[in-house]
């Protein structure tokens, strides 16, 4: 009688465990979701990042930020894609950018909120 009641805790034990190594793997492979460019919505591949200035002050948890692009289209425009601007839709030059808010959250969290292009987005005379 205590052998079987001891197999039995070993086997709800192992089946704890593999159902909860199961679970971690399916929610890493939803949060783990490919990075694009805003411009013009490539995937980008590990090691690639999106070409952008951030400005001072950096201590701040609202930055002014400024998009150029990603190696796939900026500094050159590789075949068969286009610049596109999230907020007007329209065509983007190689010489144009997106602006952008850069926010500084809480446990070191960043999140970047597209304003629009040079086009559609005039910064406004301080």
């Amino acid at each position: 009688m205590g052998v079987a009641v001891c197999v039995i805790i070993a086997l709800i034990a192992w089946y704890i465990k593999y159902f909860n190594k199961k679970n971690q793997k399916t929610t890493r492979q939803k949060t783990m979701q490919p990075v694009k460019c805003p411009l013009c919505d490539s995937n980008l591949f590990v090691g690639e990042n999106i070409i952008s200035k951030v400005y001072r002050p950096m201590n701040v948890p609202d930055q002014l930020m400024i998009v150029m692009g990603c190696p796939h289209c900026y500094p050159r425009l590789e075949p068969g894609l286009k610049r596109i601007c999230p907020v007007c839709h329209k065509e983007v030059e190689l010489d144009q950018s997106l602006t952008a808010r850069l926010f500084n959250k809480a446990m070191g969290k960043k999140h970047v909120h597209v304003v629009g292009c040079s086009n559609c987005h005039k910064p406004r005379a301080q």
